[in-house]
């Protein structure tokens, strides 16, 4: 064993020799000058620095490289258009379930007319009435018209607060059965006056049942506000793929004049 482990380390010492004398003839020949224009000299510059782009040739890969981005950045803008307006088409299909159960009534022929004297009255009495509804998000739904109708159980006329839209005084009007006074703007919102009428009598069932239910106010609510959203969302992407389409054109059209000249 002793004779075995001695000659292994005799070519272990060997091999290593070996190693060390190749490595010091490899150095030596690197460190030797190389004559510019020979062969030896092209190889190696070929093999460090490889062949080098001058200066026309990296501005055509940086312009290359900018009409790149620029055209995935507008197919990735016109992906994201395509789902919103998946989106959109979604939204209006919610939509039309949520107002199957609505069916709004129109205006009568035959609504009673008041005169100016009687319209300036009712509107002084509104300005100074202290008690009011407030239409909210869910704009005009069955809950909506019953307090009216609670109202006028007390006093003939109503005052309704909406804090930024103004046409549900129509709907108000013929959903109720009452007469509109006036609509006024202030510093709250709007004010919408509806006179109950002359000869009002309450309605056998003050919550009618062609209006929305809380519940499905509230998801006509959010579904409305979700697709206006959407369509100023699509309106702003439009834009700003015409606008980028636009500048990659002109990117392509010095480019084009660039390779020419």
């Amino acid at each position: 064993m002793e004779k075995h482990t001695g000659f292994q380390q005799d070519e272990e010492e060997l091999a290593r020799q070996r190693a060390a004398a190749l490595i010091e003839s490899n150095s030596k020949a690197s460190k030797q000058q190389l004559v510019a224009g020979t062969l030896a000299e092209t190889v190696a510059a070929t093999s460090r620095w490889g062949d080098q782009p001058n200066d026309a040739e990296k501005e055509k890969m940086f312009r290359d490289a900018a009409i790149a981005r620029q055209a995935a950045l507008v197919e990735s803008l016109q992906k994201k258009l395509a789902h919103a307006k998946g989106k959109i088409r979604n939204a209006e299909k919610t939509l039309e379930k949520v107002l199957k159960n609505q069916e709004p009534e129109e205006l009568p022929t035959d609504l009673e007319t008041l005169t100016d004297e009687e319209r300036q009255l009712f509107r002084r009495i509104g300005s100074s009435m202290k008690p009011y509804l407030v239409l909210g998000r869910r704009e005009v739904f069955g809950g909506t018209t019953e307090n009216m109708h609670l109202h006028w159980r007390y006093r003939e006329l109503v005052k309704i607060l909406v804090e930024r839209k103004t046409y549900a005084a129509i709907s108000l009007e013929a959903e109720s059965g009452g007469v509109l006074v006036s609509v006024e703007r202030t510093p709250k919102g709007c004010v919408i006056l509806v006179y109950r009428g002359k000869n009002y009598r309450p309605p056998p069932a003050i919550r009618p049942q062609n209006l929305l239910t809380k519940r499905q106010a509230f998801a006509r609510s959010i579904e409305l506000q979700r697709r206006e959203a959407l369509i100023h969302h699509v309106v702003e992407l439009e834009e700003r793929i015409e606008k980028m389409k636009h500048e990659l054109d002109d990117m392509k059209s010095e480019h084009g004049n660039g390779v020419e000249i």
